[in-house]
């Protein structure tokens, strides 16, 4: 999968799993899209970061927007890729959060502690290359340890088909730890291609966390993942020990502070996947490995 343009660079897209039936949920803060401010001259959801925030305000890119097209209540949000000032297109993008990490690519987030079975939400897609664009979304379940984000569960979802009427999604977190946590990170955003496509539109509503997840963990699955070298003296890695269909699997890529710094598409299946870190600074790094069977997380050193 294609990635966004350098100065969005911190978002990824993947898979998930669709569903008919909703279960009981647990929400968070203005959730339903239902509550609106105005930030820098522009109306935007209440705890919720967009595209102009990326940006650091510069100019009001007109992608996200309040729509009276709701699934429940009155309102959604609106994600529509545009092209600004004759410029590249920009996509949509929405952060939970009131603020962005130290960094323009870094997270936003809210304190959460549940550990939900899932995520789900209703969305509409619509345009003439929106299968292509990439719209995807991510969620991320951390917890401090010893001053560092620590990831606890995470799931990532892209949209594969266009949805004139509202459709559920549900999104399975895969956990790596039995600890509690106390954030929840999650992004939408309507393309994820090199060079997205004006128009395409992606309205999101009613996003809500389902279940309660058992403490368990797949050691012997998180085990069988080798990495070397670590560390590693010029940033490259090679990643082994797995299936070939799980190494593959999407990816990403934390630094020590939990925000998101390199993302990697899912490739073909192969016995031994490069991750190429060369470009980052010196430090210590997550990856976390979005496998079918579970997730999967390794730290390394640079």
């Amino acid at each position: 999968m294609k990635t966004l343009f350098p100065s969005l660079r911190a978002l990824v897209a993947g898979a998930g799993l669709l569903a008919a039936v909703p279960a009981p949920a647990q929400t968070f803060p203005n959730s339903n899209f239902e509550t609106w401010t105005t930030r820098g001259g522009v109306e935007v959801p209440a705890n919720w970061l967009t595209t102009d925030d990326l940006l650091g305000g510069l100019f009001p890119t007109g992608t996200v927007t309040k729509t009276t097209a709701a699934h429940g209540g009155s309102f959604a949000v609106q994600l529509q890729t545009q092209t600004v000032l004759g410029t590249a297109p920009f996509p949509g993008i929405v952060i939970l959060g009131t603020r962005l990490n130290r960094s323009t690519t870094g997270l936003g987030g809210l304190p959460f502690t549940a550990r939900p079975r899932s995520l789900q939400f209703y969305y509409q897609l619509s345009g003439a290359r929106a299968v292509p664009d990439s719209a995807a979304m991510f969620v991320l379940l951390t917890r401090r340890v010893g001053g560092a984000p620590t990831v606890v569960a995470g799931g990532q979802y892209v949209f594969t088909a266009p949805a004139p009427a509202y459709t559920l999604v549900t999104v399975p977190l895969q956990y790596t730890s039995g600890l509690a946590p106390d954030s929840v990170a999650l992004v939408f955003f309507s393309g994820n291609a090199r060079v997205p496509t004006a128009g395409t539109q992606l309205r999101i509503d009613d996003v809500a966390f389902t279940g309660t997840a058992a403490a368990t963990r797949d050691a012997a699955l998180n085990a069988a993942l080798l990495v070397g070298p670590n560390p590693s003296p010029d940033g490259r890695y090679l990643l082994q020990g797995l299936a070939p269909a799980l190494l593959g699997a999407p990816l990403l890529v934390l630094d020590a502070a939990g925000r998101v710094v390199r993302p990697a598409a899912a490739t073909a299946p192969t016995p031994a996947r490069a991750l190429d870190l060369s470009a980052l600074p010196p430090g210590l790094y997550t990856v976390l490995l979005f496998t079918p069977d579970g997730l999967i997380t390794r730290r390394l050193a640079r």
